[in-house]
């Protein structure tokens, strides 16, 4: 068993080492990509409460209203007052005006789908 112990300390060892590069490849990779998250998390946002009518910018349910050249969009207030009480059919997503990151996220994601 002592024969063992510094294969034993050795490999644990290398498994510390290996964590370790692991850790600091996550960590470095998380901080570089930070200002593509909030473009990540606005396009699942968008795609998880909005493009099931919205695809693409347009809209399905009533088509001579799309997002693209909405003036629901001209401010974010405006777009966060729409999405609070919208007309029927659409519902409302307070959820996501209450959270303000991601109200950020979402109208800076959907005003992009414009190209403004």
């Amino acid at each position: 068993m002592i024969k063992q112990l510094p294969i034993f300390i050795k490999a644990l060892f290398l498994i510390f080492l290996i964590n370790s590069a692991f850790v600091l490849a996550y960590n470095s990779f998380s901080q570089s990509s930070m200002s593509g998250k909030n473009q990540i998390n606005a396009e699942k946002l968008f795609k998880s409460n909005c493009s099931g009518c919205h695809l693409s910018g347009q809209n399905l349910i009533k088509p001579d209203k799309p997002l693209i050249g909405s003036q629901k969009l001209k401010s974010k207030e405006s777009f966060s007052a729409f999405i609070s009480a919208p007309p029927p059919p659409m519902p409302n997503f307070k959820n996501i005006v209450e959270n303000p990151s991601h109200l950020d996220a979402l109208y800076k994601y959907v005003t992009s789908l414009m190209g403004k």
